[in-house]
């Protein structure tokens, strides 16, 4: 298989494997009538904690794949 390949089998199980997850979450994160099993407070959060909670996680992972992008072109320099 070549490159092209790959990174296209990659793509697939990527999504696969990001559908799995949300259905899984979804599924842990409601009752069995479809309702959300959060409490009345945490339904009611505050919006913009959330915005920021989620934008440290994003950054937190792009600086991950940044350092592990890094360090996958040291290791092709040195071999």
């Amino acid at each position: 298989m070549g490159a092209g390949g790959k990174t296209v089998g990659l793509g697939v199980v990527g999504a696969g494997v990001t559908m799995l997850a949300r259905k899984w979450t979804l599924r842990a994160m409601h009752d069995e009538r479809g309702r959300p099993k959060l409490p009345r407070a945490a339904r009611k959060s505050n919006s913009v904690i959330v915005l920021l909670t989620v934008a440290a996680a994003s950054g937190a992972l792009l600086a991950l794949a940044e350092i592990l992008t890094e360090h996958r072109k040291q290791l092709a320099d040195f071999t």
